[in-house]
């Protein structure tokens, strides 16, 4: 059975000369080198208050990196959505979507009622599935790391 865990955090990368794409390339690349194996697909979108990632894959797995995440200095106040046993993947993946002041951004956020931009901390965990699994389908321009299917 597959397991499926979701969160959202805090984004403490900094803004001066813009580092978080450099960073947030590393983030990408090594999930997208080092889950493959595991078998751990899912999806990361973050803004510059936010990250929201979705993980799935089993759950001994998906627990160990979430654990490993959790304690990440690049973020804070990390908020468990879901945590489920699922029937199939929907993200069969690894991919990165940019929640800022772009076209696809502003379109998704209207879309979901984010006057001020991406905002978790009233989504229910069926809106959070949505709004990331969404975004990195189209907007992950990014970077988007291929995996087997599953």
């Amino acid at each position: 059975m597959l397991f499926r865990l979701a969160y959202y955090s805090t984004n403490l990368l900094k803004q001066a000369n813009d580092p978080r794409r450099s960073e947030l390339r590393k983030i990408v690349l090594s999930a997208g080198t080092n889950n493959g194996p595991k078998g751990i697909t899912g999806g990361l979108m973050f803004n510059r208050q936010f990250f929201g990632q979705v993980l799935e894959g089993e759950r001994a797995s998906v627990s160990e990196l979430f654990c490993r995440i959790a304690s990440d200095p690049r973020h804070c106040s990390v908020v468990l959505v879901e945590a489920v046993e699922v029937a199939s993947r929907q993200f069969d993946r690894w991919a990165m979507g940019l929640a800022e002041k772009n076209e696809t951004a502003e379109k998704l956020n209207a879309k979901f009622g984010f006057a001020e931009g991406f905002d978790p901390t009233g989504l229910s965990a069926d809106l959070f599935l949505k709004y990331i699994l969404e975004m990195v389908t189209l907007e992950d321009q990014l970077i988007s790391v291929s995996v087997p299917r599953w």
